[in-house]
């Protein structure tokens, strides 16, 4: 009795009408009468089956040769091509890569199943003797249908061995089974492909590997019916752009694929950080390393678990790929729920929440603001943000130093873009009265253009200095391998700047009070300023001790030289030694600074205040893993007053700091956070579209799914 092939029982499906395959059981073929012709069964609406050419290809033979047993090929695997539907028989589509006929098939074999077509190759003489005009055609099909060549549309199946069930009209093949749709670039690789060419489905189980333009996915079973962009993965496992994505079940739909219930692990932590370096000198150390080696400071445990309802990651997208619908941070039990937002994955990670909370000096406006901003991801790393806020407190320049606005309440408010390479802010508050804004622009590798309104900006060894307004470009560069030293640090810059004394009185009255008469100067200078600094520092002079408990020491040293319009000039020399110690969860910097200063400023903003003999002491302790604090303290011996004041400290677990800054002598309060994730993200839904249709991911869009 003849069986044909039919799937394990576990491939079984839903009922008629379901995408997925019908249950596959076995079938004994009827003994047909030995006086009727056996005939190939024709389903008008399949693909073409195998013609048997019986009365041409069968001569007799004896019972002995009729039970010789049909070798298959060892080296080379056979290949079944399904072409589409047409108007007339195609030609037949299952073919050994040497296909000859037995020619000891009796009229007894005809009545147990359907001829076996053999490969062996030492009979290959017996097709070209007997060999009719249907088997030259059959040869010539066989010979032009390669993994490389495919009829469009044709699928195409490649295994050590295939079979064809004629009744079923199913093509079948098992072991290392690979199955091409014509046109597509796409393959699909598993233990067994089953073809219904019925139903139009495809049925791959066992190490299932589903390779399309360079993405690869894998799986323990895959369906997927040809003439739609239906299809189910069971246990998908794939990586896009490095981002990796483990679900129980990918379904393909016009939306794109559907993983269900699974996690997505980036290529790399996430580092989001706004002012992560006012924390304190060790803090702000780690927050250096965690931006360079963000693998290394993983926690072994995260402190907080980040969730989504719903990802839709669009891979054709560059930037703003992910969109999470639903997300939240988990603390334990305590759930924080966050909106809509979209982020960057892929090459580097840019995470843009709509919505955030601002606790900010807004840009130097004074006094403590407190609202909401509004954020929109702009190109690939843009960000606008908008910010209205209350202001509680705010000095204004005409206070002429005194408290007058501490308690005040006020409006404030902030507009601001930023990208990789640039960023702007605008900032009001109606307490101080004060409008301030800034503009910076990276526009070499080593040359920025900044501007400031009544903004601090840096301004190399002088610190930060707030100017009415200024406009300057500034060209760093750093020199190395110079024995004994770490380097050589040139800063160049030139601009036009006008001068603002009553904005020193925003600040305390001991901070006003360092810049002598010139706060009392009505005048308000402008002029074009020329500025070239050189700075370095030594290599350890001696160094004690390790990482953890350890103290070393070297020399810092810099000239200064400043021009202006006015015809003044200034020339600064500055040097001294630095003490850094360690003791596991203190750390303590302290300097010295001998200073010679020849020269005037016509400017306020940046007078030296410093004093030729000063000392600046910075420093934290780790009280424990959620709790950092400590401070800053310069000190001019000359004057015998303080000429910075700071309070610091970072808060909360090693994975989310809360970063505050207070600098009591300029009033300047600042705020950020340094948060780094990098767990796998658990998702109920999330939804993977290869291209701004949705994919199209069906057989008929030719796009093709795997």
């Amino acid at each position: 009795m003849g069986t044909t092939f039919a799937l394990p029982a576990e491939a079984a499906g839903p009922s008629t009408g379901s995408t997925l395959l019908l249950p596959l059981t076995p079938k004994i073929d009827p003994i047909a009468p030995a006086s009727s012709p056996v005939e190939p069964e024709i389903n008008p609406g399949a693909a073409t089956p195998v013609k048997t050419n019986q009365a041409k290809r069968t001569p007799a033979a004896s019972p002995k040769a009729a039970s010789r047993p049909v070798a298959r090929p060892a080296a080379r695997p056979a290949t079944a091509v399904a072409k589409p539907q047409q108007d007339e028989l195609a030609e037949p589509l299952l073919m050994p890569e040497t296909p000859i006929l037995d020619t000891a098939v009796t009229q007894s074999d005809l009545r147990e199943g359907p001829i076996k077509i053999s490969a062996e190759s030492d009979n290959s003489a017996i097709l070209e003797a007997n060999a009719t005009e249907d088997d030259l055609q059959i040869a010539e099909a066989e010979q032009g249908i390669t993994e490389d060549v495919t009829l469009k549309g044709a699928i195409q199946i490649i295994a050590d061995d295939t079979e064809y069930d004629q009744e079923k009209n199913t093509f079948l093949g098992t072991g290392n089974a690979v199955a091409i749709i014509g046109g597509q670039n796409s393959k699909l690789e598993a233990d067994m492909i089953l073809y219904d060419q019925n139903a139009g489905m495809i049925d791959a189980r066992g190490n299932v590997k589903i390779l399309r333009q360079g993405q690869l996915t894998t799986g323990t079973s895959f369906k997927f019916k040809v003439a739609s962009d239906e299809y189910l993965i069971t246990n998908p496992d794939t990586e896009m752009k490095g981002t990796v994505v483990v679900a129980r079940t990918g379904y393909g739909t016009k939306e794109g694929i559907n993983f269900r219930k699974g996690t997505m692990t980036l290529p790399e932590p996430i580092h989001i950080g706004k002012n992560s370096m006012y924390g304190g000198v060790s803090a702000g150390q780690e927050v250096a390393e965690k931006m360079t080696h963000p693998d290394a400071f993983l926690p072994a445990k995260p402190s907080f678990t980040f969730k989504a309802r719903k990802m839709v990651y669009e891979n054709y997208k560059e930037s703003g790929n992910l969109t999470v619908f639903g997300g939240k941070l988990a603390f334990g039990r305590f759930n924080v729920p966050l909106p809509k937002f979209t982020a960057t994955v892929g090459q580097e990670n840019n995470v843009m929440f709509p919505v955030t909370p601002m606790l900010t000096s807004n840009i130097q406006t004074g006094g403590i603001n407190v609202g909401p901003s509004f954020n929109y991801a702009v190109g690939k790393t843009g960000k606008l943000h908008w910010a209205p806020m209350i202001q509680f407190g705010g000095r204004s320049a005409s206070s002429a130093g005194t408290d007058s606005n501490s308690g005040s309440i006020g409006l404030s408010g902030q507009v601001g873009f930023s990208n990789k390479r640039m960023s702007g802010h605008i900032a009001y508050g109606s307490v101080s009265n004060l409008f301030v804004a800034d503009y910076k622009a990276q526009i070499t590798k080593n040359l920025r253009f900044q501007s400031g309104i009544n903004r601090y900006l840096e301004d190399g060894m002088n610190g930060y200095r707030r100017a009415r307004y200024i406009l300057e470009a500034v060209h760093t560069t750093t020199k190395g391998g110079i024995p004994f030293l770490n380097g050589i640090n040139f800063r160049s810059a030139a601009g036009w700047a006008k001068d603002n004394p009553q904005l020193v009185q925003q600040s305390s009255q001991e901070y006003a009070d360092l810049f002598g008469q010139n706060q009392y100067r009505k005048q308000q200078a402008s002029g074009f300023r020329l500025s070239e600094q050189i700075t370095t520092s030594t290599h350890p002079i001696f160094a004690v001790g390790d990482d953890k408990y350890g103290i070393k020491s070297f020399i810092f040293g810099g000239v200064g030289l400043n021009a202006y319009s006015s015809g003044d000039a200034r020339l600064m020399g500055q040097l001294g030694p630095t003490i850094d110690l360690k003791l596991n969860r203190f750390r303590l910097q302290t300097t010295y600074f001998q200073t010679a200063v020849r020269g005037n400023s016509p400017f306020v903003f940046d007078q030296f205040i410093q004093g030729t003999r000063s000392v600046n002491i910075t420093g934290d302790v780790r009280v424990c893993k959620w709790l950092t604090v400590g401070g800053g303290y310069g000190y001019n011996l000359n004057d015998k007053m303080a000429y910075s004041k700071t309070l610091m400290a970072a808060i909360g677990p090693e994975d989310f700091k809360l970063v505050v800054q207070r600098s009591i002598l300029t009033n300047m309060n600042r705020f950020g956070f340094d948060v780094l994730y990098g767990a796998p993200i658990p998702f109920q839904k999330l939804v993977l579209k290869g291209s701004p249709d949705h994919g199209q991911l069906g057989g008929n869009a030719g796009a093709g799914v795997f």
